[in-house]
């Protein structure tokens, strides 16, 4: 595999997911917002690395030797000898919705020194993903690598993914949250994160928000009804492909990986950026609501690879 030139970090956590109705069978999957986006653009056809604590147990382990399969660059993880975390998934609610039980203490995840904080050279996009980018001291460490980042000329996105449970109260959450945003030039929430940071407010007044923040493209999932991103222009909406849903765990991990992956593949990260056009994002938006709904209809975060024919 050539060099990577996107750099991804953001927690990796061993997901334990219910086989069946009851909750007395679980399998332990790899899974993790920062690692599912890692996934995701290798098999997209992007060159990505993965930098992050990983624990030397068997969980952590499996994680690295899935990075090394899948060809995404490993030279920038720390060797941890805590514990992987863990994510403890509930049977499913209607409509495959996931709830997860986070055990994050003592763990690799807690690492001081699992993230970097200046960007390699070469790199020209960052993405941070979740409550591992956000908060902790993972997220202080993220902070600086984004300055870092912006001032070498790459670009940055964000994913919000709220995970309450690993996040600190409300308001200290949105003010760290937003800091993120405005390090971002790509973000990215569903309308459950807009529900929880911003209850009852219409998508496209947050969206205006964030924009005066800094961040130039908001993408706002939808589930079944598609996403949408909002630009200084008019938004620009895709539906969904309807699908067999076998549960929703990392489908928005799938769907942001894509849509950076079509970015990248034209040549719209980094300095490009500022090329983006329309077409870009509806064509990257189309890719990635198709799969992240091909990726529901397996269990946890398995997303397709991408064919030559596709844009």
């Amino acid at each position: 595999m050539s060099a990577a030139d996107i750099l991804v970090v953001g927690e990796a956590i061993g997901d334990f997911i219910p086989r069946d109705a009851e909750g007395r069978h679980y399998e332990a999957v790899l899974g993790g917002s920062g690692f599912n986006a890692a996934l995701s653009l290798a098999r997209f056809g992007a060159k990505p690395a993965y930098a992050g604590a990983l624990s030397t147990d068997a969980l952590g382990r499996r994680f690295r030797a899935a990075l090394v399969a899948e060809g995404i660059g490993t030279a920038l993880i720390h060797d941890s000898a805590r514990p992987t975390a863990v994510a403890i998934v509930s049977p499913l609610a209607t409509g495959g919705v996931p709830e997860f039980a986070l055990h994050l203490d003592g763990t690799a995840h807690a690492e001081a020194a699992g993230t970097p904080r200046r960007m390699p050279p070469g790199m020209v996009h960052l993405h941070a993903a979740s409550f591992g980018a956000t908060v902790g001291p993972s997220g202080e460490a993220v902070a600086e690598l984004a300055a870092s980042a912006s001032a070498a000329g790459a670009t940055v996105s964000y994913d919000i993914n709220i995970r309450a449970s690993a996040l600190p109260e409300r308001g200290i959450a949105l003010t760290a949250i937003e800091a993120r945003i405005a390090q971002s030039e790509i973000v990215k929430a569903s309308l459950d994160d807009l529900g929880w940071l911003h209850p009852g407010e219409p998508a496209e007044a947050v969206a205006r928000r964030w924009h005066g923040l800094g961040a130039s493209l908001v993408l706002v999932t939808r589930g079944a009804g598609g996403a949408t991103c909002h630009g200084t222009q008019e938004a620009i909406a895709v539906l969904a492909p309807s699908a067999m849903v076998a549960d929703t765990v990392g489908a928005g991990d799938a769907f942001i990986g894509g849509f950076l992956a079509v970015l990248a593949a034209r040549g719209r990260l980094g300095r490009g950026f500022d090329g983006v056009t329309a077409d870009d994002i509806q064509v990257a938006l189309a890719f990635a609501c198709a799969v992240a709904a091909d990726s529901c209809t397996r269990p946890g975060c398995d997303p397709p690879r991408r064919r030559a024919d596709q844009a």
